[in-house]
Parts: structure tokens; sequence; C-alpha cells
């Protein structure tokens, strides 16, 4: 169980840098990382032997804090509605890796890699709206297999809060 303020969280709370909306926000794509991800962001051994030779464990140990202090540390300086945009992208994202890539070939995921990595290389003037696409489905890869993401962990609430952010997204 994660203690009540995460670790990774805690300078920037201290430091008065997080508003509760923006807490919440963020423990709200923590807790959907964490539930979606099949594989571990530190390996039990690993993080045994951080412990074993430094005697305290790092402050990110979970994909949730990784994701987590990756958007406080580039957005909290951001407005309450874009900090919140952003964590729902984020989630958005999980959500879509999950559909996209379960159940499809090492094949489908090789090309879309591929796709990424050239579209990635190119200057950022000299990319079109398919290359970003290239790259964001690229990102997407990244997830699913980096956290294992599984489609079978998917509730109804994260289908409904997908379709709702479509909807939102389309029509904005």
């Amino acid at each position: 169980m994660q203690p009540a303020v995460r670790r990774a969280l805690e300078s920037f709370i201290l430091q008065k840098k997080l508003s509760p909306r923006k807490l919440r926000n963020l423990v709200g794509v923590a807790t959907t990382a964490e539930r979606l991800a099949s594989r571990p962001y530190m390996e039990k051994a690993e993080l045994d032997g951080i412990v074993g030779r430094f005697g305290v464990a790092p402050d990110v140990t979970t994909w949730g804090d990784f994701f987590a202090a990756e958007i406080a540390s580039d957005h909290w300086e951001k407005s309450e509605a874009e900090f919140e945009k952003i964590c729902e992208t984020v989630t958005f994202d999980f959500i879509a890796a999950c559909l996209i890539f379960a159940g499809k070939s090492q094949a489908f995921v090789d090309s879309v890699m591929a796709q990424y990595t050239e579209s990635s290389a190119k200057e950022k003037g000299l990319r079109n709206s398919d290359d970003e696409e290239k790259i964001h489905l690229g990102i997407l890869g990244g997830y699913f297999n980096q956290m294992g993401l599984s489609k079978d962990r998917l509730s109804d609430t994260d289908m409904e809060f997908f379709d709702s952010f479509s909807l939102k997204t389309r029509s904005a």
C-alpha cells in the first residue's frame, strides 16, 4: 500500500508547488499507471540492492511515482486547468495504448517503433502531421511494452473516461 503522500512528490508539496487539485490529478495518473501496468518499474532485487547499498529506497519505485514526478517536474507552474488536461491526456494515452496494442503481432509493434524512430530522427521543423502521429503512436507503444500495459485491467470507468475524453477533445 502506498503512503498517503508519495515520496516522489514530497518536495513539490513542501515547496507549495502543488495545489490539492494538482496533487489529486497526479495521484489519479499514478493510480491508473500502477493498475494497468503488469511489469514493475523497478525489480524487487534491484530495489533491495539499492536499499542494501544506500540504506534507503529511492523516491521513485513504481510507474505511478515515475509519471507523477515527471508531470510535476515539467508542469507544476501550469494553471489548474492546463495541469488537469495534461494528467487526463496521460491517462487517456495509457488506455489508448492498451486498446491499440493488445493482441497485435510483434511485426505490427516493430513497424510502429521503426516509424517512430524514423520520424523522431527528423528535425522538429521538418516534421509533418504524419510524423507527429507516428511519434505519438511510438510513445504509446513504448508505454505498452515497457509497462506491460494490460487491456484486461481496463475498467468500465476507464472506458467511460476514454469515450468522454475523446468526445471532449473532438469538440474542442
